[in-house]
């Protein structure tokens, strides 16, 4: 494969259009190549034939819930004997390639990359069109599912429209309210708003949304009820379990002696983190010899960890990833995920598949997750004192962290992954048939 040298534009309105800029002057450079994908012929197919389904995002090229969901649906699909792909754009500062052993997950170079703000080593980019038309022209699809509304998202809207096949949005993350707390700029949110309304609303596409929460959400968006489809997602049983506990793991990994409080995901404002590290420097008032383990990274890791340094009660062990995650979440007593934004908390499940007793707030999609006083605790989002109290509470109760974690083992058998992945191809063949067979031209 070919590749060029990838522009670089800055993070800021400027560089937007610099991306976007590029990706017309692609689209006009490979013309012709388009016009031949656009020509191609696709034998006519029933919906009972093994179906063919595109996933396709903007920062697909690391571990994060969406890539994790993702990629564990198109493992599914494949065990069926379907045929499911997740591409994406590799990270600059990462070889460009396959990303899995059986080669279903790709992340193609990129043409134009532009650092997000406020999300320090992540970036918006777009793929060199050469390859990535190699790979269409080579794997004909049924449909397209856009995960993210990026620079990827909206060349696969152009992208799928050419080739004559649907697609679908999967909203998975509240990107407005995220750029609300990283941005003071009220012009920048009303834009970002107006885009993503268009966005969703592209082509008449269905709607995928993670969680109950988020149906109102996109409604007032101005996509229809009839257009909104809530899947739930899965988490890995054979994976996350409670038999992955170790008793001195977190010792093992250099944290101090004591009950251990972990939170899993991205080290971000967004996350409700400000709210945790105020509401343990008040656990340790009455709990000194409590620990928080803050698992994962992000921008606001080095700041949190030089707040918890006076405590000499927390550990920041990075990114985990293989048996060393489901060790490091089993190995804990409780779990706390502050955050107000998340349409699902994919942590929050895997935390409740290992049973350890989550707590989490009453805004967005780990409410539905959680039960309340019977797998975890929900309580006001941006409440420090509460978040405090709840957690004073599990550690002083033995018994109260037992029963809770009984019930987080239960509430997780719901997510059998055999039970989303069902939906989702079922989904997917209802979206093939109402569009009719796959090549229909616009």
């Amino acid at each position: 494969m070919t590749t060029v040298a990838t522009k670089k534009f800055k993070a800021d309105f400027t560089g937007s259009v610099g991306v976007v800029l590029s990706m017309l002057g692609d689209l006009w450079r490979y013309r012709v190549r388009l016009w031949k994908l656009y020509r191609t012929p696709r034998a006519v197919r029933k919906v009972s034939d093994p179906l063919r389904v595109l996933m396709v995002g903007d920062n697909m090229d690391g571990t994060h819930g969406i890539s994790v969901s993702a990629e564990r649906l198109v493992r599914q699909m494949r065990g069926l004997g379907h045929q499911a792909w997740l591409i994406g754009v590799s990270h600059t500062a990462n070889v460009a390639g396959i990303r899995d052993q059986e080669g279903w997950v790709r992340m193609f170079p990129a043409s134009s990359a532009q650092d997000m703000f406020g999300y320090e080593g992540k970036e918006l980019s777009l793929p060199q069109l050469p390859g990535l038309l190699d790979f269409l022209e080579a794997n004909p699809v049924d449909i397209v599912e856009i995960e993210t509304p990026g620079f990827v998202g909206i060349l696969f809207v152009f992208l799928a429209r050419l080739m004559g096949v649907p697609i679908v949005h999967n909203y998975r993350t509240d990107l407005l309210a995220y750029t609300r707390m990283l941005l003071d700029n009220q012009a920048f949110i009303d834009f970002l708003r107006w885009f993503i309304c268009g966005f969703l609303r592209a082509g008449d596409a269905e709607v995928i949304v993670p969680s109950e929460a988020f149906v109102d959400e996109v409604l007032a968006m101005g996509v229809p009820r009839s257009r909104i489809r809530f899947l739930r997602r899965s988490v890995d049983l054979s994976r996350f379990s409670a038999d992955r506990r170790e008793t001195d793991y977190w010792e093992s990994q250099g944290a101090p002696k004591g009950p251990v409080i972990s939170f899993l995901g991205r080290v971000s404002r967004e996350k409700g983190l400000e709210v945790l590290a105020d509401a343990f420097e008040r656990l340790l008032v009455s709990r000194p010899e409590a620990v928080l383990a803050v698992i994962g990274d992000g921008p606001w890791r080095e700041e949190f960890q030089r707040r918890m340094a006076p405590t000499g009660r927390a550990i920041f062990p990075g990114e985990l990833s293989g048996n060393d995650l489901p060790r490091a979440l089993a190995s804990s007593d409780v779990f706390a995920f502050p955050s107000t934004t998340d349409t699902f908390g994919n942590a929050v499940l895997e935390a409740l598949a290992c049973g350890v007793p989550a707590v989490v707030t009453d805004q967005g999609g780990p409410k539905e997750i959680v039960e309340n006083s019977l797998s975890g605790l929900i309580l006001p989002g941006g409440d420090p004192d509460a978040l405090a109290e709840a957690l004073e509470g599990l550690l002083c109760d033995s018994g109260l962290r037992a029963r809770l974690s009984s019930g987080a083992l239960r509430r997780a058998a719901l997510y059998r992954p055999e039970a989303s992945r069902d939906e989702h191809v079922a989904f997917y063949r209802e979206v093939v048939a109402s569009n009719g067979a796959p090549g229909v031209q616009f």
